[in-house]
């Protein structure tokens, strides 16, 4: 696979694993409570701290499942599954991300940008699995 051809397969399967159309709703329900200026603070944060681990763990990964005893294969094959689990409920138009208890609690927190924003909805298992397996093809 040529470069560019893998740099748009990683970049599409990224965008629907992570799915930042659909966290903005999330993203504003949880930070309803702050002015402007904010909002835009934690956002950024969010991001830099969801890159910044997903970039840790496309580097630390492998050897941690390694360390584990979880091939990647085995990795592939939940990864596929759970793409199904996130496509069947696209589907059927199902949005459960976030309950109304975790929502509530995101309103009493001081700051969100670790979690719930980074952690787990920007850079959640199904995040981790894809930047693993696009590591593993990278490499060859």
């Amino acid at each position: 696979m040529d470069a560019q051809t893998f740099a748009t397969t990683a970049f599409l399967t990224l965008f629907v694993i992570i799915d930042p159309v659909g966290l903005t709703s999330l993203f504003l329900g949880v930070t309803d409570h702050l002015d402007e200026s904010r909002r835009k603070a934690v956002g950024f944060r969010a991001v830099l701290i969801a890159g910044g681990i997903l970039v840790t763990f496309m580097f630390g990964g492998g050897p941690l499942l390694e360390y584990l005893g979880v091939s990647v294969a085995a990795l592939q094959i939940a990864g596929g599954l759970l793409l199904f689990k996130l496509s069947f409920d696209m589907v059927l138009a199902r949005r459960e991300r976030q309950t109304h208890d975790e929502e509530e609690e995101a309103h009493h927190r001081d700051d969100v940008a670790v979690f719930p924003l980074a952690i787990p909805l920007i850079a959640g298992p199904g995040a981790f699995a894809t930047i693993l397996v696009l590591a593993t093809i990278s490499r060859g």
